[in-house]
């Protein structure tokens, strides 16, 4: 029987040609050579499908899986169904990753197996070109110091950039909701993450290897699911038009999907809150930024009310918790402006806030 790859790298395709042969040429340039690279072809129109039969031509750790069209998570389900690797590695078909990654994460996965292994991203050509020439460089933290700082999307919601244990996933049954993950129903990663995370971790506060180097090129291509179009690469995104709307959509989606989201394991919970909170603070202050309107009874809904009643019956701590709780949007959108700038205000109003809740806690620091 043919030995397993280390590491499948899934790589979900659709209609991309003219940015695929970059992504499929950075895994070519890989120093690791135990993976295998599982190509998934989902019904493409364009030469999407073509460029992936001639990579696997010549590159023997390449399979191709070509299917109709089902969208992101049906795409990876099937890349999912036949990986061989004890670890798997998601990286979406505009994107590259630079030639150490494979073989740093698992070199750290080795050394510290309990933890959760994922490295840093950049939309900068130039940094990420420094990225590929320098030594991967590591620090293993904790959960609860990642929740709290810039690093919680990338850490806990995308799928990509990180090593997850393929072989767990296998034993688990895990797959991606195939009712999110196509166009106007995001939200299939932070759905997954939630029930990897849960199911892997019986300690709330576990392990995390975060690889500082910028291992991930993240290309921004405005046609996709999970990338938003930005002039300068290292700016915070800019302002969305009917994003309350979508967000409010996207949660419902994931509440329909997942009934005890806000149920069991009170620090992913807490999470998931949070992180709904900040992003519906942007969407407010993008309908300002854009001159829409948008009405009080627009983001104050029951959804709203209840993340709230959550945090508070069970005293979690959560930045925007006062701003929401107070009801007014301008000093949402003002509170959101210091997060997004980095302003001493954003960090003095928190601060206040903690003392107002004392004895509340943030996310991170729920056990089991």
């Amino acid at each position: 029987m043919e030995r397993a790859p280390l590491v499948s790298v899934i790589v979900p395709i659709y209609n991309i040609a003219g940015r695929l042969p970059a992504c499929l040429e950075s895994l070519r340039a890989q120093t690791l050579t135990d993976f295998e690279c599982i190509l998934v072809d989902d019904g493409s129109t364009d030469e999407s499908g073509a460029i992936c039969d001639e990579f696997a031509a010549s590159f023997p750790a390449a399979r191709v899986v070509h299917k109709p069209n089902g969208g992101l998570s049906s795409a990876r389900n099937a890349g999912l169904d036949v990986a061989r690797g004890r670890y798997v590695a998601f990286l979406d078909a505009d994107d590259e990753l630079a030639p150490r990654t494979l073989e740093c994460a698992a070199a750290t996965k080795a050394e510290n197996p309990e933890a959760l292994i994922w490295w840093e991203f950049t939309r900068d050509p130039e940094l990420y070109a420094r990225a590929c020439a320098d030594q991967p460089q590591w620090e293993l933290t904790r959960r609860s110091l990642q929740q709290s700082t810039a690093n919680y999307t990338m850490v806990f919601i995308f799928v990509t950039g990180k090593l997850l244990e393929g072989d767990f996933i296998a034993r688990q049954g895990l797959r991606f909701n195939e009712e999110l993950g196509r166009p106007g129903f995001p939200g299939e990663d932070l759905d997954f993450m939630n029930r990897y995370i849960a199911a892997r971790w019986a300690e709330t506060d576990f392990p995390v290897v975060h690889i500082k180097t910028p291992l991930y090129y993240y290309f921004v291509n405005p046609n996709s699911l999970s990338h938003v179009a930005v002039a300068n690469p290292d700016a915070p995104d800019p302002p969305e038009a009917g994003y309350c709307a979508r967000l409010q959509k996207e949660y419902a989606a994931l509440f329909e999907a997942q009934p005890d989201l806000l149920g069991g394991d009170l620090g992913l919970a807490g999470s998931s809150v949070q992180h709904y909170l900040r992003c519906l603070a942007f969407g407010i202050w993008s309908a300002r930024e854009l001159g829409e309107p948008l009405a009080r009874r627009d983001w104050n809904d029951e959804m709203l009310r209840r993340m709230l009643r959550f945090c508070k019956a069970n005293r979690i701590f959560v930045p925007y918790y006062i701003p929401f709780r107070l009801g007014n949007a301008a000093f949402i959108r003002r509170f959101y402006g210091w997060d997004r700038s980095y302003s001493i205000w954003y960090y003095r109003f928190k601060l206040l806030f903690r003392l107002l809740l004392r004895g509340w806690r943030e996310p991170g620091s729920f056990k089991k």
